[in-house]
This record gives C-alpha cells, sequence and structure tokens, in this order.
C-alpha cells in the first residue's frame, strides 16, 4: 500500500503540482531543479519516501528515516501580476514556516505545547519533533521560496539528532522525538501533510500581508525566551545572554553583558548553570 494517497492530496490542492518518490537525494534539490528547467508552476510540492542526501541548516545532513514526512514546498511570493507587494525579509519566511508545521501539529495533539528552537526547529518537551530549510530561487519570472520540511510522525526508537549527522563537528546534542511516541499510535501521513499545507498556505499569505503579526505569534512560542542562553554563530564564536524574542526581520535578540544584539545565523541551546 501507497505510503501517500496522491489523489487526496490534489483534492486537497487542485491548484498545486505535486510528485511523490519513494526515494530522492532532496526534496530541495528536485523542486529547483524544476524551477531552473521552467518546468514547474506555483505552488508545488514535492514529497519523498525517503531522502539520500537530505539538507538541514548550515550544510548539515537531514537524517529520514521510515516514518518520517520529508517534502518541499514551493512558492512564489509575488506571483500575481497586479498586486506586487513587496516580499518579507527571508528570515519571516522561515519563521513562518515553522509556525505552520507547530500549528498543524497542535491541531492533530491539541494536549501537548509545541515551541519553536529559533530560528525553525520545531519543539516537543525540548526535544526536535521538526525541522525546516528554506531556499531561495529566482527566475525570470519571480522570486521563488523553496520550503523544505522533515516531521517525526511515526518514528519509534529515535537516536538523538547527534547520531543522526555523523558529519557534525559540533558538540551540541539535541534528542529528538516524534508524534508517535508521544501519542502512543501512528497517523496518516497524507492526513499531516494536508494539514501542515494548508498552515503553511494561511502562515504565508499572513507573512506577506502582515509580517509583524508572525512576529507576534512566534514570540509566544518561542523556546527559551527570557531564559538564559548560548548562542554559536557559524564561525563557532559563542554569545551568553538572556533570550528576548524575535525582531521584525527574523533576527533573534539577545541581551548581554546590559547590551541588547540581534543575531541573524547560528544555533541556540538552553544556558546549563554549572554552579
Amino acid at each position: 500500500m501507497p505510503t501517500f494517497d496522491e489523489q487526496k492530496i490534489s483534492n486537497a490542492f487542485p491548484a498545486a503540482y505535486i510528485e511523490v518518490h519513494s526515494q530522492i537525494h532532496s526534496t530541495n534539490d528536485r523542486a529547483i531543479e524544476l524551477l531552473r528547467e521552467s518546468t514547474l508552476h506555483s505552488p508545488a510540492v514535492i514529497i519523498a519516501e525517503s531522502q539520500t542526501r537530505g539538507r538541514g541548516q548550515r550544510s548539515r545532513q537531514w537524517w529520514s528515516g521510515t516514518g518520517s514526512l520529508t517534502f518541499t514546498y514551493a512558492t512564489s511570493i509575488s506571483n500575481n501580476q497586479i498586486d506586487r507587494r513587496i516580499s518579507p525579509p527571508s528570515g519571516l519566511i522561515s519563521l513562518a514556516s515553522a509556525l505552520a508545521v507547530a500549528n498543524a501539529l497542535k491541531l492533530i495533539e491539541p494536549t501537548h505545547d509545541f515551541e519553536i528552537k529559533w530560528p525553525n526547529d520545531v519543539m516537543l518537551n525540548e526535544k526536535k519533533i521538526a525541522g525546516i530549510l528554506v531556499e531561495s530561487v529566482v527566475t525570470d519570472a519571480n522570486p521563488y521560496s523553496i520550503i523544505g520540511i522533515g516531521a517525526n510522525i511515526n518514528n519509534f526508537n529515535l537516536p538523538t539528532l547527534q547520531e543522526m549527522d555523523d558529519r557534525r563537528a559540533s558538540r551540541e546534542t539535541t534528542p529528538a522525538t516524534s508524534l508517535a511516541q508521544v501519542s502512543g499510535h501512528s497517523n496518516s501521513l497524507s492526513n499531516i501533510l494536508i494539514k501542515i499545507l494548508t498552515e503553511l498556505e494561511k502562515q504565508i499569505s499572513i507573512v506577506t500581508e502582515s509580517p509583524q503579526q508572525i512576529v507576534d505569534q512566534f514570540n509566544q512560542v518561542l523556546l527559551w525566551r527570557e531564559h538564559a542562553v548560548i548562542v554559536t554563530s557559524p564561525s563557532g564564536a559563542t554569545l551568553n545572554g538572556i533570550c528576548l524574542g524575535i525582531t521584525s526581520d527574523g533576527g533573534l535578540r539577545i541581551e548581554s553583558e546590559n547590551q541588547i544584539q540581534t543575531i541573524h545565523s547560528g544555533s541556540v541551546q538552553k544556558l546549563v548553570s554549572s554552579g
């Protein structure tokens, strides 16, 4: 029996271009390939039962196993030829995508609180349940946002994310979880995909028309807000401080040594006191 009900997904999103693969290198790479060949219209959904070269933030390998939901949603923010709204900052697209996933999972498991670790890791009980990679592609017609999403849905016996990615040099280790682990039962991947896509369309519309609303929503579910954190930059530099929230362009505000700094890239971990 197929993992995904392609007809059901198509019926839910009749205007979307949809591809379903049993295995693929990367759903983001496939979407980018189609865009560069000018054979893709917006919106598009590329779905894979498994990825062999999935990518995460900062060029990390994205692990996907049996029971995970991996797909890419490609959309043009400026595809309306009449209403040329200013495209929102790319950082807000990433935040809006994380909100969409968190909101969809909350609809499925309403008794659980899904939070977001900046910039776009969806967390449950401080364990990662979904990750997002947003890339931008500019064609002759429009700029596109390529939103890759990997969510742990029906996975059991998940290792830590450190074990998932043996290429990582960082000592940072984040435990992972899945819907199946917290609920005790499996879910229809097609149904969950439809819920996430519905929320994605909603949040992308909001971020285009009212970006501050995305910022306000994100701050409400921001993990470790008003707590001490350590931020590690892509170069390896670290900053300790209090997480204050998100700026209007998606940056992270950190209060350190009586000064407020805005961080636009890096990873965040909770600062554990050694005393």
